[in-house]
């Protein structure tokens, strides 16, 4: 695992000292070694967090005659099978998988990624031919950024490099805001600045003197499946079984996040099949008993036997954690679970280089509520639509809504569940999603960001490059553009964000491609009932799952960001929002929401949150003369 950046110029070679600042600023991503290249029209700059060849693993990595350059981000799991494809025509000189890239490139072109299976980020260049090849990996597991000012390109694996390279950001990008305050992140591929964008997952970029050209390389497989429940469930157990097995490559020590869930306990259960050591497993627990599930982690560590480590972290610890993590952000990213993720990422990586998650799960398989609450739409969709706005809605609106205790957290679940009564699927999709609701606030003067979320989840619905054509139903659909558009800009994006920021490698076994398509592919009812959710997956690996881990229910990995607006973050959350100096923003509409917020009257929890990540943000680059003020 590594981070990646450089630059294309026709008009000039690169300049050494832009690539090694560019490089010092992903220092975290690899801390074990660096390395350059220029050539022509391009600079290339790595960092190494070296996992597989240890010893002769030092990038860039070339062919036989040096016309063949690559820098490269991640882990190819086949890449032994691919190696013995073509080991004949070639010279191998070390034991990487970096190294299969330049020799499939010489074999295949540019079509050679089409081959790939596994988690990607890399810069191939092709001396002969004077051209860059850049690409993302087909699930959008390691993120890569592209920065183009007309004159220049730049690239790397996050966007703070691209700010201290040559290119021009283009200011602010008013769609960005108003999708990042309808998300709580920005979506692929804008970014927060005009000239940047991010690869979308499965995407190729090829660049030369003529400009660039992109292309999608990868499109999910989903075909209507019809075998039986337990024939799925056999398949669905062998193809994570597989998955699991093959992340398990590592020439270093590796372990697994227990979160007690049962996501990450099939996995650290089938690692515990696979090994013939305990695995090493890490949970991170919380004072409150709303949030911490450290008892179901310590009872899946007894289960399989394995070598735990817990991590109880206090309110306190967690508040003094959020200006290390949010001061490191090239955009907003408004996901408060990135402190806890970050907590425990920094905890694992004092024991090991590489940590397998259960991440992807819950968008194959309904973990979620907000499915449950799709699930259950239906039947509220029922209720003649003047009662439900006139006297159902009302009245749970009303109440307070709390994430301090019980009582106030179910309130606060009925309050999102009212936002089912949506006819149209997407309008509902975006309903589940959203952090703000129609009407309530106007934090954007510039664009109305309710509208800006509809339009690019209507898009995202739309999208041919998002595989929903054998969804057979309004839940299904949504799981499908979830795996391939929300995840990768949420959930993948924050564990990036909090392990490479540790130097951790995080594995997600359940993105396996193979697994991805199984799992789309399945009858809704196999996911999700009445009753239950993750139904098939709960079933093909029962025996793996202790009584109390089958029977709990879905729990996130949150922290109660809304209590500490009421008070210990108030008087921060003030300061921070006052000194925002933008024409973007109405400062008073914010500021009302955290008076509305702190009486009880609304629960405006995921706004504040987004308001403060962007203010504390927006002052950092105006600090930094990265932005003139009011811009």
């Amino acid at each position: 695992m590594c981070g990646i950046a450089g630059i294309y110029s026709t008009q000039s070679l690169p300049a050494a000292g832009v690539l090694e600042q560019m490089n010092d600023c992903i220092k975290y991503r690899g801390p074990d070694e660096s390395g350059y290249y220029r050539e022509g029209a391009v600079g290339f700059a790595h960092r190494r967090l070296s996992i597989v060849g240890i010893e002769t693993g030092q990038q860039p990595i070339f062919n036989e005659n040096h016309t063949i350059c690559v820098i490269f981000n991640g882990e190819i799991y086949n890449y032994n099978q691919l190696r013995e494809d073509i080991e004949t025509n070639h010279t191998f000189t070390t034991e990487t998988d970096t190294e299969v890239l330049v020799h499939l490139y010489e074999e295949y072109g540019s079509s050679f990624v089409e081959r790939l299976k596994g988690m990607f980020a890399f810069a191939l260049w092709d001396v002969d031919a004077q051209q860059l090849l850049l690409a993302r990996d087909r699930m959008g597991i390691k993120p890569l950024l592209l920065a183009d000012d007309g004159e220049t390109m730049s690239f790397a694996s996050e966007l703070q490099p691209l700010l201290s390279s040559t290119v021009d950001h283009g200011g602010i990008s008013e769609q960005a805001v108003a999708e990042y305050f309808a998300f709580g992140q920005i979506p692929a591929p804008r970014t927060i600045f005009s000239n940047i964008q991010k690869l979308n997952p499965g995407e190729l970029v090829i660049i030369d003197e003529d400009g660039r050209s992109h292309e999608h390389f990868y499109t999910p497989n989903i075909s209507t499946q019809s075998p039986s429940f337990e024939e799925a469930s056999t398949e669905l157990r062998q193809q994570i079984e597989t998955a699991v097995e093959r992340r398990l490559m590592s020439d270093v020590e590796l372990g697994a996040f227990l979160s007690g869930g049962i996501d990450s306990s099939i996995v650290v259960g089938t690692m515990s099949d696979l090994m013939d050591d305990p695995v090493k497993t890490f949970s991170v627990g919380f004072e409150q008993s709303l949030f911490d599930e450290s008892w179901a982690a310590q009872e899946v560590a007894e289960y399989h036997e394995t070598d735990h480590t817990e991590f109880t972290v206090t309110s306190d610890e967690v508040r003094e954690t959020i200006p290390a993590v949010v001061d490191k952000l090239g955009e907003p990213f408004a996901d408060p679970s990135l402190i806890p993720a970050y907590v425990i990422s920094r905890e694992t990586s004092r024991d090991v280089k590489v940590a397998l998650s259960g991440d992807g799960a819950d968008e194959l398989f309904a973990g979620y509520s907000k499915y449950r609450g799709e699930y259950y739409s239906k039947y509220y969709r029922k209720i003649p639509q003047q009662l439900r706005n006139k006297i159902v809605a009302p009245v749970i609106n009303r109440l307070e809504a709390s994430r301090s205790e019980r009582r106030g957290e179910l309130i606060r679940k009925a309050q999102k569940f009212l936002r089912g009564g949506a006819e149209d699927t997407v309008d509902r999709h975006f309903a589940w999603n959203r952090t703000l609701t129609d009407g309530s606030l106007t934090p954007l003067e510039a664009d109305n960001s309710a509208r800006a979320g509809r339009e690019r989840l209507h898009e995202a619905h739309s999208n041919q490059s998002i595989a929903v054509t054998a969804a057979t139903d309004d839940l299904s659909q949504m799981l499908a553009v979830d795996t391939q558009f929300g995840l990768p800009n949420q959930i993948l994006h924050k564990t990036d964000l909090a392990s490479m920021y540790n130097s951790l490698e995080v594995r997600v076994p359940f993105l396996d491609t193979n697994v991805v398509e199984y799992a789309l592919s399945l009858p809704t009812e196999f996911k999700i009932t009445r009753n239950t959710q993750k139904r098939i997956l709960k079933h093909a690996f029962a025996d793996r799952l202790p009584e109390a881990i089958l029977q709990r229910s879905k729990q996130g990995f949150d922290m109660p960001i809304g209590e500490w607006f009421k008070d210990e973050l108030a008087d921060e959350f003030c300061e921070t929002v006052h000194r925002l100096d933008t024409d973007l923003l109405d400062t008073q509409s914010i500021l009302k929401a955290l008076e509305e917020h702190q009486t009880g009257n609304s629960d405006h929890e995921k706004f504040l949150w987004s308001a403060y990540v962007f203010a504390r943000w927006h002052n950092r680059m105006i600090d930094s003369k990265m932005l003139s003020p009011s811009s």
